[in-house]
């Protein structure tokens, strides 16, 4: 099992109950502000982006600490792990909205997707630096990049 993120343009709200691509979710109440621009409970239909980020939840976990490292915040790191109330504490950090989000389930709209593409774009030099020869770490930096960049103009970002 494993971590599935798909990005859909142009959505609009189906009344249709079997055609439907996702229904707008979050898992933790705290972050119904990451979906304001969307109708919370409904069923949406879109164009699936050509942009996907898939591997497994543990991958994603080291993903979320490799991100925090290459923005030079290794304090919040504690035994080789996020340290979640610092994190928490300090949400104005570059891909907050992605680093403190679920690893199985919900959904990002394109307000949010807008802020991480630009982070995304931002820190892509130093990212790049900071992957050196991780040929697989830099892969899964520009796939997040190219979904936000795809999902920034009325889209979504959907996690399964």
């Amino acid at each position: 099992m494993g971590l599935d993120v798909y990005g859909y343009r142009d959505v609009a709200i189906t009344y249709d109950e079997d055609d439907y691509d996702f229904i707008v979710s979050v898992i933790d109440d705290n972050w119904k502000y990451k979906v304001e621009n969307l109708s919370y409970g409904d069923k949406y239909i879109g164009e699936k982006v050509d942009a996907s980020v898939s591997y497994g939840y543990g991958m994603h976990n080291r993903f979320r600490e490799e991100l925090i490292r290459i923005i030079g915040r290794n304090d919040l790191i504690v035994n080789d792990r996020i340290d979640w109330d610092k994190l928490c504490a300090d949400n104005t950090i570059p891909f907050y909205e992605l680093i403190n989000f679920a690893d199985n389930e919900g959904c990002l709209d394109y307000k949010i997707s807008e802020k991480l593409y630009d982070e995304f774009l931002e820190w892509k030099d130093i990212a790049i630096t900071y992957c050196g020869d991780n040929l697989r770490l830099k892969g899964y930096y520009l796939d997040w990049l190219e979904i936000f960049k795809y999902t920034r103009d009325n889209g979504v970002v959907v996690f399964k």
